[in-house]
């Protein structure tokens, strides 16, 4: 099947990323391939069957908007065309336009501030042991980096892209944070976690 595109009026750039694409209404998150973007939207592949008209959450693992290297951003879009890949890795491509004027909320807030309907979260390098627990499994692995939403964690055994997690995170001074959270994406190497729920 093959959707019209919609009518661009501003420029596109190039820049692949990891991205997540999280159904609103459904609560399920797909794996994605984001290829290029503009002010307004963005392009991204996937092997998900998504209807127009949907709106999404997107998640970017390496956002191109953000001033700062491997920020994560969450920004909520509407599905507006669809296409099929007989060449490609993935079988859909979508054209997205976003539902909230970021590029004018990134106007007046010169210093990024974290707005309604858009998450955005610098990573920092964040070495240490750590044990999860998935499926009634306890599993131990290592954390890559941080922040306030979420981890990536380096790990022999991989879960996939929507299993909910529960993790015991180290913390100063002896203290553990105790933290439910969701797979947003997966790779061979680990794969990173949403947070949902944080006890300390």
């Amino acid at each position: 099947m093959v959707e019209k595109p919609e009518n661009r009026d501003n420029a596109r750039f190039r820049h692949k990323s990891p991205v997540t694409i999280e159904n609103l209404k459904a609560g399920i998150i797909y794996q994605a391939r984001m290829l290029n973007f503009s002010k307004n939207g963005l392009y991204f592949e996937t092997d998900s069957l998504l209807r127009l008209g949907e709106e999404v959450f997107i998640g970017i693992e390496y956002s191109p908007y953000s001033e700062f290297k491997d920020t994560y951003e969450c920004l909520r879009a509407k599905i507006m065309w669809r296409r099929e890949l007989p060449t490609s890795h993935f079988k859909y491509g979508y054209g997205v336009r976003y539902s909230i004027d970021y590029a004018k909320q990134r106007a007046k807030n010169s210093n990024l501030k974290i707005v309604e309907d858009q998450r955005k979260h610098q990573r920092r390098p964040y070495s240490k042991p750590i044990l999860y627990s998935a499926k009634n499994q306890l599993i131990k692995g290592l954390t890559k980096d941080i922040s306030p939403a979420g981890v990536f964690i380096e790990a022999d055994h991989v879960l996939h892209s929507g299993q909910e997690v529960n993790l015991a995170v180290p913390l100063k001074k002896a203290k553990t944070a105790r933290i439910k959270g969701r797979v947003v994406w997966s790779s061979r190497d680990g794969f990173a976690v949403k947070f949902l729920k944080i006890k300390k």
